[in-house]
């Protein structure tokens, strides 16, 4: 083999031992009623067993925004022959809104250096065909007025979900703000279910380990420039 080439991939094999070592396992952050499984609503009775849809204020318990145009619904409900979803997203229940935004703050707050994940699953409904996918969702930090971080993904086809996603890495600026999860809809109804949250702390490696790392990037280097000498 090559000794550049083995010198390389030496390097190569040490920066990755280092960059492991800043990163730390994913942690949960609770997202209450995040498949919207809980019954709530005050029109007409609350979804849950037997309840096609729910609507207005309560209607989606510890869930803010939700008015007349929003709710939890049973996507397999029947709308004249057709099913309003081709497949389920996580439970049997899911949220809608044709305008209002949802949004919950969860209990952390910024910590610089973390990094946060949002995942959404987002619907089309079958009967929306003449109309444009309108859902979203995103974190927002700081409250009203503060920076918000759109979720991606590719838009899912008639009668299905699509998992869309945000990350943020915690600014020092941002440190002990707060963070709220919107769920949004420019018009035509957007749907919502498993919403999901974590975060990230860096971990930094014990001096034991960086000196260690750093010896033996030495050594290849040391190690390079004698046989290019020779």
């Amino acid at each position: 083999m090559n000794t550049m080439r083995m010198t390389s991939r030496f390097a190569l094999a040490a920066v990755l031992g280092l960059l492991c070592a800043f990163s730390g396992a994913a942690s949960t952050i609770t997202v209450s009623n995040f498949s919207f499984e809980l019954p709530g609503g005050i029109l007409p009775n609350g979804c849950g067993t037997g309840c096609s849809f729910s609507t207005g204020v309560g209607s989606i318990p510890n869930w803010i925004g939700a008015t007349s145009a929003t709710g939890e619904f049973q996507p397999g409900t029947q709308l004249g022959n057709n099913t309003f979803f081709s497949t389920l997203s996580d439970g049997n229940e899911s949220a809608f809104s044709t305008g209002p935004t949802l949004s919950q703050t969860v209990n952390p707050v910024v910590v610089p250096g973390f990094t946060y994940t949002l995942l959404v699953d987002l619907g089309r409904r079958n009967d929306t065909l003449a109309t444009a996918f309108t859902a979203g969702a995103d974190l927002l930090i700081g409250g009203i007025g503060g920076t918000k971080i759109l979720a991606t993904g590719t838009a899912p086809t008639p009668g299905n979900w699509s998992t869309f996603t945000a990350t943020y890495v915690g600014l020092s600026a941002d440190g002990g703000k707060t963070i709220t999860i919107e769920l949004t809809s420019t018009g035509a109804q957007a749907n919502f279910d498993n919403v999901r949250l974590s975060d990230v702390a860096p971990t930094v490696p014990e001096p034991g380990s960086v000196t260690l790392i750093g010896l033996g990037l030495a050594g290849v280097l040391v190690f390079a420039r004698r046989k290019r000498a020779s």
